[in-house]
């Protein structure tokens, strides 16, 4: 219940949080709404009102305005340039600027080349005042723009692009035969369309429709052949015997043929050439409604009718989107007055567009559509529909999936009546064996120790819930703080906790038992870590385990003594036998007849067994010291460095001459440890003596390196002596242990340094290498800070 109210909680949380949002953006739109700037702009176009051509133009312009922070108001004019002559335009146009003089406008734009050319020749007074903002003009007068050099006058020019129309058909129809219709148009426009095409196309591949008598008019048909003779086109009037695997650009002068001639031209051409389209360089009203009448897919160069039920496929062309946003862009830095500079004519940018709706009804394959083409009226059904399978083989899997899962989780579901029923079986087992093995469950949570039932039968107490400090009252006095440690680690460390501990339930002192409390952390149903154990008498055990210290103690006593014996028998022994064999011999008969040189030679012999003898004495009587803490140790602040500069001065005449001694350590500097003097001399004594022992040529090395991170020094002996077997390494430090029986000592000197350099606060550490030599250090902590 309360995982599920906690869930709520955030759930609540996170939809105010939404709600909140979304009344921020609510309000911050509302506020640009209610502060945006109002201008007004008059739009001139060249078409008339009722004309297609514009399409949602002015609607998207209208948007790119707004997120600009202007809300404009239109005020339009429609020059009707195919009802007028360029005189008429520009008088009607001129009447139109006389009237704006009167209205509060802040910028004109106009749409196309009519509109822009009749306006710009009026020269009318106005445009010196109002920034002027010509957009997808074909063909600029550049003469008559540059009367404008010093005003606010710029056009956004949007010259077609045939070579790359022609190649994007050429990538939608990937057939040779393909055969492109041109319109030919013998207006000013008409000849600087067609000037580009001859500039693209190569002239091998041009064919031209039409003869004398299907024109209307004889002198139209004597101006066409005029254009082709100025062209350098006239092989184009004779090419009508192109192969049919040929790419073929086919020019027709719609406006200029009969309308009968003309269908038998195009049908005929049709029958010859199967793939045919459509090639718009201007928005034409006559050419438009033939190409469709004969079901020829038309694609255009220029925006005008396109997404207009024109049924124009697509194109390559600056379309209303991008033209809206150009002119909104450049219109909003001439109102706010910033410096635009040149030049005055700049060219709009272009994309790639199809139209699915007619581009599917001629049965073309989307897969020849590039990827960097923006397709509108693409429904969902088509633009998704390898999704829409995958969405169904993903269905028909999930249906299989769940069916399998609901089978699988009716069979676990009749595993788990099983396993419960075991489960119940397996409580009851354990109930009876916590019975027997006087266990008794507990768990903390919320610092409160609960037991189970059976701790009753197990402590003789009713009381099941105790907190921490009457648990402690219960524990003996010198195991509190042991209890105390280990309940306040219990929330600190995961995994199993145990812990003995003496308790008295009864309340009386004399009656304390151990119990052994095993503790492991896990989580409840709603997730929460909680800390569950056993806790079960084991008085017995632990009498058990007295029992078999106590005779261990008295086991190992025993047997120490017994080595010991051993030991000292053998270690005395070999000294004493040579005393009393060279006494007997020396003072027994024939003892006169012993030379000289040989009886000074077993004198000396006796003295030096009796100097191991005694040393032997002396070693045992230091261990015994050692072991029974009789033993002082005189510990001062002293400067190591002439500690060990006055043992390596000592035995410079000990070590033996056929070995070099170093000293490796920086003289100058002190290093005070504290430390007994005498007893860290006798330590690296033992070192010394042992290096020069077991070391036969090579050199010894005196040493001191300091540690100023971890503040402790180390007294090393180096030496290139025979070395240590790895596997002896541990053993060396053992009482009467020698690596080799028959090497004089009592085996006791490293068990001593031992003691002593742990009893100073400090360790030895030992590298060996059988055949290399050994490395003793002794690391002792610093005084102070070097």
């Amino acid at each position: 219940m309360g995982k599920g109210c906690f869930k709520c909680k955030y759930a609540l949380i996170f939809i105010i949080l939404l709600f909140a949002f979304i009344s921020g953006l609510n309000y911050k739109q509302l506020n640009v709404t209610n502060n945006l700037a109002v201008k007004r702009i008059s739009i001139v176009y060249s078409i008339s009102k009722n004309e297609k051509g514009n399409g949602n133009f002015e609607e998207l312009l209208y948007q790119e305005f707004r997120k600009l922070g202007i809300e404009v108001e239109f005020d339009r004019f429609y020059l009707d340039c195919n009802r007028l002559n360029a005189a008429e335009e520009i008088e009607h146009i001129r009447k139109y600027l006389e009237l704006l003089n009167n209205k509060s406008v802040d910028i004109i734009l106009t749409v196309g080349d009519q509109a822009t050319y009749s306006l710009l020749s009026t020269r009318h007074k106005l445009l010196s005042s109002l920034p002027l903002i010509a957009c997808n003009v074909n063909f600029p007068d550049e003469k008559l723009i540059g009367e404008y050099d010093l005003m606010k006058v710029y056009v956004l020019r949007d010259t077609p692009d045939l070579k790359r129309n022609m190649d994007f058909i050429q990538t939608l129809y990937p057939h040779t035969n393909l055969e492109i219709i041109y319109n030919i148009d013998m207006t000013i426009l008409g000849h600087k369309s067609f000037d580009l095409l001859t500039r693209v196309a190569d002239r091998r591949n041009v064919r031209i429709l039409g003869y004398q008598k299907a024109f209307m008019q004889e002198l139209e048909y004597e101006r066409l052949k005029e254009m082709i003779e100025y062209f350098n086109l006239m092989p184009g009037l004779s090419n009508n015997g192109l192969k049919k695997d040929e790419f073929t650009i086919c020019l027709c002068p719609f406006r200029y043929v009969k309308g009968a001639s003309l269908l038998v031209m195009l049908e005929r051409s049709r029958r010859e050439q199967e793939n045919q389209v459509f090639l718009l360089d201007k928005f034409d009203m006559m050419s438009i409604p033939i190409a469709n009448a004969l079901n020829i897919p038309s694609f255009s160069c220029i925006r005008e009718g396109f997404g207009e039920k024109a049924k124009i496929v697509g194109g390559y062309m600056a379309t209303n989107e991008i033209s809206a946003k150009a002119v909104a862009g450049l219109a909003l830095r001439l109102l706010n007055n910033e410096k635009v500079g040149m030049p005055k004519i700049r060219d709009l940018e272009k994309e790639y567009v199809l139209d699915w709706s007619y581009f599917s009804e001629y049965g073309e394959d989307i897969n020849n559509v590039p990827k960097n083409v923006r397709i509108i009226n693409y429904p969902y059904i088509d633009q998704y529909r390898g999704y829409f399978y995958l969405l169904g083989a993903l269905f028909v899997v999930t249906f299989i999936f769940v069916l399998t899962s609901l089978l699988r989780t009716h069979r676990r579901s009749l595993i788990e009546r099983k396993n419960l029923q075991m489960l119940e079986d397996a409580h009851k087992k354990l109930s009876l064996s916590m019975d027997g093995g006087q266990i008794s469950l507990w768990n903390i949570q919320d610092d409160i120790i609960e037991f189970d039932d059976n701790y009753t039968h197990l402590v003789g107490l009713k009381q099941k819930r105790f907190t921490k400090e009457e648990i402690l009252k219960l524990a003996h006095p010198e195991d509190m703080p042991l209890l105390r440690s280990f309940y306040e680690t219990l929330h600190q460390v995961s995994g199993m906790k145990i812990q003995r501990v003496r308790f008295s339930f009864n309340g009386k002192p004399e009656e304390f038992q151990w119990f052994e409390l095993r503790c492991n952390s896990l989580k409840d149903a709603e997730g929460k870590i909680m800390l569950a154990g056993i806790m079960q008498n084991i008085q017995e055990q632990v009498e058990r385990e007295q029992q078999l210290i106590l005779a261990k103690q008295i086991a190992e006593k025993a047997e120490l003594k017994q080595s010991f014996l051993n030991n000292m028998s053998h270690e005395i022994r070999t000294p004493l036998n040579a005393i009393v064999g060279f006494t007997n011999l020396l003072l027994g008969e024939g003892a006169e007849e012993i030379d000289p040189e040989e009886r000074a030679s077993m004198v000396e012999l006796v003295n030096h067994n009796n100097e191991l003898l005694l040393k032997l004495v002396n070693d045992v009587l230091e261990i015994s010291r050692l072991d029974s803490d009789n033993m002082s140790f005189a510990i001062e602040e002293c400067d190591l460095t002439e500690i060990i500069k006055e043992i390596y001065m000592t035995y410079q005449r000990l070590i033996q001459p056929a070995l070099n001694f170093h000293l490796e350590m920086d003289e100058a500097t002190p290093i005070f440890v504290s430390i007994d003097r005498f007893r860290f001399m006798q330590v690296i004594s033992n070192f010394l003596n042992n290096a020069n022992k077991f070391t036969k040529d090579g050199e010894i090395v005196l040493g001191c390196q300091v540690d100023k991170e971890q503040q402790e020094v180390c007294v090393y002996v180096k030496d290139t002596g025979k070395g240590i077997d790895e596997k002896e390494l541990m053993m060396i430090f053992d009482r009467f242990y020698k690596t080799d029986e028959f090497e004089q000592g009592s085996g006791l000197g490293l068990s001593i340094c031992k003691v002593i350099i742990e009893r100073l606060a400090g360790r030895i550490e030992v590298q060996s290498e059988l055949g290399k030599g050994s490395r003793f250090a002794v690391i002792l902590s610093l005084a102070n800070v070097i």
